[in-house]
């Protein structure tokens, strides 16, 4: 069904028409790779890191997928913190993400799991960029604190699929039986399914068929499709015939080990840090900030530090935030990372010729013109403020436009809104420009406007629209029921009164 992962990963670019989006994340996490992954839809871009197959960055041109702006958003700063923070990190040569924790205007905590939403949160919305290029690229020197499940990524990410980009899955017979791998890892383990989701898994275990499967409460078809697709991708599930034809693997027999018991902080009597906030905050702070440290930094000393206290500096650090006091599998392993750290720097502090050879790096680092980093860190804060994309402003634009009796102008500024973010307003004002432009199409129009009215009901123009292009196509009975939403949502509106009446008329042949 899907072609070889390394035959994927030969090709430097193309299109995801070609290659889906889910297709090239699974073989980069399974040829555990580390590049860059740039995309760009029109005048749309991001460039997405990975580390190992794991997704760590993503970049864009998207005003919303910034830190701050996500940040005024979610109501954790307000609009003059963002703009202050911005000119004042600017003015210090420090990133946004650094001066928000120096001045505490986020807790590290906050910041970091907002870290990991936004991340989420812009990869996801790739998906829908089914009409991008794609290119690979090296990998790049990033500091980065936040990784993403891939697994989970891409189950999520199959969801939002279009189903015309499901490809041979919406061809399989109904009568096609599904099962699972029996080398495969057990699906709970790796992703978070839903009870419903659940349901169809247990179906699969028995081994049933796509009909079945399609009769799985919760789920359309259309659902079903989509999250086989992504089992099948995965490398969960298959069909028994497929699975039968597979060469049989022999895997040695593992053998039991007696491993010694781990002595938890429970037994030992000592509470976890998970539910203690400051903990949480410290441990977060410093795993935010760690790969930025030098040796000196990361112990928090000074240059000339030796002997007897350096290594109380060190106990110091690595005694605050012991792995085995954190009870969740995320924040042991980033207690984990630091220790680690915390070790390497005190290792190479405490020989002369390698704290020597630190002592130096610091010295060319300091010797660096602060004006030329502040010069540097204001270009970038321009740059944020100017060049990034907003779908508000394209929308508002391309009603401008449109007002203007520049129709074809205001559609690429519509179509510009909806590729960064898929609103129903923005549908509809498309659908309608379109077709003005584009009479003979009117039946394409109608379909778009009624996906418009299903993504947001309240959308007035879309109810409207909707009814004027049903009642241009004859379809009166629809135009009915578009207008009569319209008088819901402005039941004072003489003229969705009238068009109403006129539906009726028409839809009894009068």
């Amino acid at each position: 069904m899907f072609p070889a992962r390394r035959e994927v990963l030969r090709q430097k670019s193309g299109t995801l028409a070609q290659t889906p989006l889910p297709l090239l994340l699974h073989a980069l996490l399974v040829e555990e790779r580390s590049a860059t992954l740039e995309l760009r839809l029109r005048n749309l871009e991001k460039r997405v890191f990975f580390e190992g197959g794991a997704p760590t960055g993503c970049e864009s041109n998207l005003l919303h997928e910034t830190l701050g702006r996500s940040l005024v958003e979610k109501g954790k700063l307000t609009d003059a913190q963002h703009h202050s923070a911005l000119a004042e990190s600017a003015a210090a040569g420090k990133s946004l993400q650094g001066w928000l924790l120096e001045k505490q205007l986020v807790s590290p905590f906050e910041l970091f799991k907002h870290l990991q939403a936004t991340l989420g949160r812009s990869l996801l919305d790739a998906f829908r960029w089914t009409d991008a290029t794609w290119k690979l690229a090296p990998p790049e020197d990033l500091d980065a604190p936040v990784r993403i499940n891939p697994l989970q990524l891409i189950y999520t990410g199959c969801q939002q699929l279009p189903v015309s980009a499901l490809g041979e899955q919406l061809t399989t017979p109904a009568t096609t039986v599904f099962g699972l791998l029996p080398d495969a890892p057990a699906v709970h383990d790796e992703l978070k399914l839903s009870p419903k989701e659940t349901r169809l898994l247990q179906a699969i275990k028995r081994k049933a068929t796509l009909a079945e499967l399609s009769a799985v409460p919760g789920l359309s078809a259309d659902d079903v499709h989509r999250r086989l697709y992504a089992l099948r991708l995965l490398e969960f599930i298959d069909t028994v015939d497929a699975i039968a034809a597979m060469p049989v693997r022999s895997r040695p027999t593992p053998v039991p080990q007696q491993l010694e018991p781990v002595a938890t902080p429970a037994a030992q009597g000592l509470p976890f840090l998970d539910d203690d906030a400051p903990s949480q905050n410290l441990l977060v702070s410093e795993f935010l900030s760690f790969r930025t440290k030098d040796a000196f930094e990361l112990l928090g000393v000074d240059v000339d530090t030796q002997g007897v206290a350096l290594q109380r500096a060190f106990l110091a650090k690595s005694s605050a935030l012991v792995p085995a006091r954190f009870k969740s599998v995320d924040a042991r392993a980033r207690a984990e990372s630091l220790q680690l750290a915390y070790a390497k720097a005190f290792g190479a502090l405490s020989e002369t010729e390698t704290w020597q050879q630190h002592r130096a790096r610091r010295a060319a680092r300091d010797s660096k013109t602060p004006q030329a980093l502040r010069q540097k860190a204001a270009v970038e804060a321009v740059k944020i403020r100017t060049d990034l994309l907003d779908a508000q402003s394209q929308f508002d634009e391309g009603r401008r436009r449109l007002a203007a009796g520049n129709a074809a102008s205001a559609l690429e500024h519509f179509q510009f809104a909806l590729d960064i973010e898929p609103r129903g307003q923005f549908l509809a004002w498309h659908a309608w420009t379109r077709y003005q432009l584009e009479p003979g199409n009117a039946a394409a129009c109608l379909e778009q406007l009624a996906r418009a009215c299903e993504q947001t009901p309240a959308c007035e123009e879309a109810n409207v629209w909707r009814g004027d292009l049903a009642m241009v196509l004859g379809r009166a009975s629809e135009a009915e029921g578009a207008y009569r939403q319209a008088v819901k949502l402005a039941p004072k509106n003489a003229k969705y009164v009238e068009s109403v009446q006129r539906a009726v008329k028409a839809g009894r042949g009068m």
